[in-house]
Order: structure tokens, then C-alpha cells, then sequence
């Protein structure tokens, strides 16, 4: 049977994903190891077989496809934190990556351990597979003429038994910190305001002394919420606290004492508006003209743009009350740009709602075609980009490869949506299959390079260096991150765990806070530090491995 597989690449691949997606839902402890099972059912048949072989390109793509899509998906909030509190977290990585490779060349050094395999043992520490994936890359080009060519896979043997340590190093410190702590998750994530709520409707009456246009409220309230509705006073009120005639609400409308609003918000804001506006009243929104409905965003012409570029108001006379991304409900504002897939909460005349939709597309069909000649441009750009040779001090060149240059484009492409006529995002469920395909295919193919090396290494007692060296790394990343963020930036101890699994890149791990937690806190900072930590944890491998060869 491994023989047929060492001569049929084709169904090798597709038995080691299925085997591996399958072992990958197996949960011990309420963990698993998701896609990274790929990996190691990869390892586990070249070791019985080393002909077990995929090409290079199968690695090369699948990493290149995976990381430009995690830079589409994070460009966005990317920029948007960078221009405030992400600039100063990223220096922190940067900073921090700089220590750990560091910290891992005297390792290497003093302890006597291979420089290849060290280096893998690295890329394991700190999951960073496109690291792993650039010590592969220029291994050739520092070793001597003449040298074994298969050496370079050596440091996937390093990767895979730092790994697992990688993943649990961090997810102990996470325990035994909150534990230790004392750390009240809901507490920090509401004093933070990233506690995810669910959203309301209700209706506000203004009180006396108050005026103000519609555009003024959330303002004056101190409020994120949104005015959908308008009903004037006099004509509109019916005299039992409720209020009728309602209409779309505009925002150069004036609000005077006696007449009645219709916003959306979190029960919080809610009441910060109460309190600044008025009293609270029941407006019931089936008693008028105006209709509310979900629609799906899937006209291209609209996707890439912000609400307030495309004027919908003014020009197609409807409000977005809620705007649904993923499984996240927000309120919208002018900044916000829409993307194929997202699901809009739209308050409009009935006679309109059609209008609306064929302006918004509302198409799962459409949705289901997207339009990949915008994936395959910046896939091109990003790869180009990453074969730029970069001189570094000494003499040699690194470069950013095939996993550091697409997620540079990725977030560029992300951050703008659109560029005239091309539109870079693709539909949110398209970018996340593609980015989880992406990262099984460079699993099974990166996996089946070990081949035979990792077969000796688990019986050589040196192995158990590898991974000793690999926890140490590990366990001084999280545990330096969270000290220094909440010591110096006075970060919560949720968010600066989530930086520290931001370092680690690795989606395990955020998933584990995430159901630890129950908040989305430690999601804020992995998400800030993200990107950087990817790119730069690649550009680190290459360092480390020039100095040690």
C-alpha cells in the first residue's frame, strides 16, 4: 500500500487530508489539533515511506494561498488599529521576535544542538510554518557545494517536535495565569468594551430643551448607535407613550422636544442615549410605512465601498441599521466598507425594498461564483514581491518568499478593497474555504519532506533536546509578552495573552482563549499583532539560520 501511495502523489495527497482533517476534529481536553493533524499524518507516512513525496509546488502554493487570505480577511482592522494603539504593539513583537531569535541562536550555540534542525526547532516554538517553510527555502544556498541536498528537511524534523510544545507552552501559561491572577474575564472585556452584546431597537421621545439634527446624536448621547426612524411630535404621538408615522430618518432632520426616534445599539448605549435625549417610549416598527429586512451583500459594484461613498440615504433612500460579518453584529457607520457576503439590516419604505435588493444584489448564487481573476492578480503581485532579493549586512540576501510577500499583499489589497475596477476582496465564506485549503495543502506537502529524518529522530535521545530547547523558547515568549504588556502598557491579562498567541500565529491556541475567556479580548490583541508576527517571524528564520550556518 505505501508503495502504490510513493507512486500515485495524487491520491497520497488526498489520504493524507482526509485522514488528517479526520483526526483533526478529535478533541482531548477540549482541544485538537485542527489542520496541524495534516502535518503529522504527512510526517508519519514519508517516515514509513520516504518515496512518499509530494512537489515542492504543492507546500508553495497552499502556504502562499492561506497567508494572502488571512491578509485580505485582516487588512482592514490592520491599518485601522495600526494608526492608534497597534503601532505601539507591533514594535513590542517586533522587539519581542528580535529577543526570541536571539535567545535561540545562544541555545543552539551552547547547547551543541544541530543548526538546521535548531533552526526548525524555532519555526516549531513558535508555530510559524512559512518560517519553517523560508528556512527550507535557504538552506541550499548556505550550505557548502557539495552538500547533501536533502538536509533542508531537517528542520521540518525540528519543527515537528518543538510544535506540540509551541501550542500547549502558551495554553499553560494562559491557565495558570488567569488562574494565578485572579483575572475576571467579563469584567476586563466590558471595561474594555469589546464584551460582544447583542443589539437592540427602541424608542426615544426628546425631552425638553434638547435640539439637534439626527447627524448630532450619537455625538451628543456619547452613544454608538444609529437613528432609523423619526416621528414629529404632534401628529406623530399618540398620547400613550407610544408613537406612530414614523419616518426614514434623515440627517439634517431637526429634533425638538415632543418628537420620537428609533435607534439601534447595544442595551448599554441604549441607555446612554435615554439619559441624554429623553424618556424611552414603545415605537413599534410594523406600525408604519417602513419595512426592515436582511439582505446579502452581493453586487459588485457595491462591495469595496464604504456606506458613505455610496450614499445610499441620499440616493437609494434606505438606512443600514446592522451590518453582520461572520457571526459579529455591529453598528454601521459611514467608515465602514461593505464586503461581498455581508449581511445588512436595511429600514426602507416597503414600496422600495425591492430596489434596495436588486441594489444590493441578494444573491446566494452570485455569491457562490466569485470572481477569482482579482485572487489570482494578487497572488501574482505578492509572490513577485516576495522574490525580491534583500541585501543584508555582511553580504547574502534574504527575501520575504512565498509566505511573507502574499500576506503583505493581502493586507494592502484587504485595507483598500477595491482599485477602480478590480475588486480584491472575495465573499467572507469563499476566503475562509480557500485559506483553509490553503494551509491543509502546505501541511501534506511541507510534512512529506521529513521523510525518513524524523523516523531517527524519535529514536535518537538527542530528539528530546529539540523539544526541551523548543519549550524553553516557547514558554519565554508568553510569559515575556504578558509581563511586559501588563507591567508597561498596562494591557488586561486576556488581551496580552492574545498578543502572545498573536505571536504564535497559531489558530489552536486563539481558539482556546477564546472558549476560555468567553470574551473577545484575547481575540483584540491576537488580531493586532497578527500580521506582523507572521511576516516578521519569517524574515526571523532567515536570520537565525544565517547565523547558524
Amino acid at each position: 500500500m505505501l508503495a502504490f501511495l510513493a507512486s500515485n502523489s495524487l491520491l497520497a495527497l488526498a489520504v493524507i487530508l482526509t485522514v488528517g482533517f479526520a483526526l483533526g476534529r478529535i478533541r482531548v481536553a477540549g482541544l485538537s489539533l485542527g489542520s496541524a493533524a495534516i502535518l503529522f499524518v504527512a510526517i508519519g507516512l514519508s517516515t514509513a515511506n520516504p518515496d512518499i513525496q509530494m512537489p515542492p509546488l504543492i507546500y508553495q502554493f497552499g502556504l502562499a494561498l492561506f497567508v494572502y487570505c488571512i491578509g485580505l480577511a485582516a487588512g482592514p482592522a490592520f491599518f485601522r488599529t495600526l494608526r492608534s494603539r497597534g503601532l505601539a504593539l507591533n514594535l513590542i513583537v517586533a522587539v519581542l521576535l528580535v529577543g526570541l531569535t536571539t535567545l535561540t541562536f545562544a541555545l543552539v550555540t551552547f547547547s551543541g544542538a544541530d543548526a538546521i534542525t535548531g533552526a526548525g526547532m524555532f519555526a516549531g516554538a513558535v508555530s510559524s510554518t512559512p518560517g519553517m517553510a523560508a528556512i527550507l527555502a535557504a538552506v541550499p544556498d548556505l550550505l557548502p557545494a557539495g552538500s547533501d541536498p536533502d538536509a533542508a528537511s531537517a528542520a521540518v524534523v525540528g519543527y515537528s517536535l518543538a510544535y506540540p510544545g509551541g501550542v500547549l507552552g502558551i495554553i499553560i501559561v494562559a491557565a495558570l495565569g488567569a488562574r494565578l491572577l485572579r483575572v475576571d474575564h467579563v469584567a476586563d472585556a466590558k471595561a474594555e468594551g469589546v464584551l460582544a452584546e447583542k443589539l437592540h431597537y427602541i424608542g426615544i421621545r426628546i425631552g425638553p430643551g434638547r435640539e439637534l439634527t439626527v447627524a448630532q446624536v450619537p455625538e451628543f448621547t456619547g452613544a454608538k448607535i444609529i437613528t432609523t426612524r423619526v416621528a414629529d411630535g404632534g401628529d406623530g404621538s399618540d398620547g400613550d407613550g407610544t408613537a406612530g408615522n414614523q419616518r426614514l430618518a434623515e440627517p439634517h432632520d431637526v429634533l425638538r422636544e415632543g418628537c420620537s426616534i428609533m435607534v439601534n445599539g447595544t442595551a448599554e448605549e441604549l441607555d446612554k442615549a435615554v439619559a441624554k435625549l429623553g424618556e424611552r417610549i414603545e415605537m413599534d416598527p410594523h406600525e408604519s410605512d417602513l419595512q426592515f429586512t436582511r439582505m446579502a451583500v452581493s453586487n459588485p459594484d457595491v462591495a469595496g465601498r464604504t456606506i458613505g461613498e455610496l450614499r445610499i440615504l441620499e440616493d437609494h433612500g434606505f438606512t443600514i441599521a446592522r451590518l453582520r460579518r461572520g457571526d459579529a453584529d455591529i453598528v454601521p457607520d459611514k467608515d465602514d466598507r461593505l464586503q461581498l457576503s455581508d449581511r445588512v439590516r436595511v429600514v426602507a419604505p416597503k414600496q422600495r425594498i425591492e430596489a434596495i435588493r436588486a441594489f444590493l444584489g441578494d444573491s446566494e448564487k452570485s455569491l457562490a461564483n466569485p470572481d477569482l481573476l482579482p485572487l489570482a492578480l494578487g497572488l501574482a503581485l505578492g509572490l513577485a514581491l516576495g522574490a525580491i532579493p534583500i541585501p543584508m549586512p555582511g553580504g547574502g540576501t534574504l527575501s520575504l518568499g512565498f509566505g511573507g510577500g502574499p500576506i503583505i499583499a493581502g493586507l494592502v489589497f484587504g485595507a483598500l478593497g477595491r482599485t477602480g475596477p478590480v475588486r480584491w476582496q472575495l465573499p467572507y465564506h469563499s476566503t475562509k474555504t480557500l485559506e483553509a485549503f490553503g494551509m491543509a495543502l502546505f501541511m501534506a506537502g511541507v510534512g512529506t519532506t521529513a521523510g525518513a529524518g524524523f523516523g531517527s529522530a524519535l529514536t535518537d535521545p538527542t530528539s528530546l533536546l529539540y523539544i526541551g530547547l523548543g519549550l524553553v523558547v516557547t514558554l519565554a515568549s508568553a510569559i515575556a509578552t504578558v509581563a511586559l504588556l501588563m507591567t508597561w502598557r498596562k494591557l488586561t491579562f486576556d488581551e496580552s495573552i492574545g498578543v502572545a498567541a498573536g505571536i504564535t500565529t497559531n489558530p489552536a491556541v486563539i481558539a482556546y482563549l477564546n472558549t476560555a475567556s468567553g470574551t473577545d479580548l484575547a481575540a483584540r490583541g491576537y488580531t493586532t499583532v497578527y500580521p506582523v508576527a507572521m511576516v516578521g517571524k519569517i524574515v526571523a528564520a532567515q536570520v537565525l539560520i544565517m547565523m547558524l550556518l
